[in-house]
């Protein structure tokens, strides 16, 4: 019965893939590569792609980054008139690299968080007449 009701969990809530929707590492990377909007900045072990009118951050790994191929898709969105984060992670390693990839995604969700904390820190700190 458990398995049953994980399978139609799984079915109904997996995101389906439209037609024309990048489906590979190279394909994805080459779609946002060639997005004039997004300027691509070299680390040493993957891209970040800034992409402004978009308001999204694509990190693609380098083959030497232990969780190639793997992509995260960060960016900001406006919903009741606030900000706010998210991060979607794609990795087509492994099995073996999976852990390598969570924890990149990990990391790049806590910078998120920490900027959340410093904005709420520093909005805290304001007088009363300025907010």
């Amino acid at each position: 019965m458990r398995w049953a009701f994980l399978f139609w969990f799984l079915l109904f809530t997996a995101a389906p893939v439209s037609a024309g929707e990048p489906t590979s590492f190279q394909e994805l990377w080459d779609a946002v590569a060639h997005d004039t909007d997004c300027k691509p900045s070299q680390f040493p072990d993957f891209v970040l792609f800034t992409c402004e009118r978009q308001y999204t951050f694509w990190y693609l790994t380098k083959p030497n980054h232990p969780a190639h191929p793997g992509i995260i898709k960060r960016y900001l969105y406006q919903q009741d008139g606030a900000w706010y984060t998210k991060e979607e992670g794609r990795s087509f390693a492994s099995d073996a690299a999976q852990p390598a990839f969570k924890a990149w995604l990990a990391q790049i969700a806590d910078m998120d968080r920490q900027a959340r904390e410093w904005i709420k820190k520093q909005h805290s700190q304001e007088p009363d007449s300025k907010r």
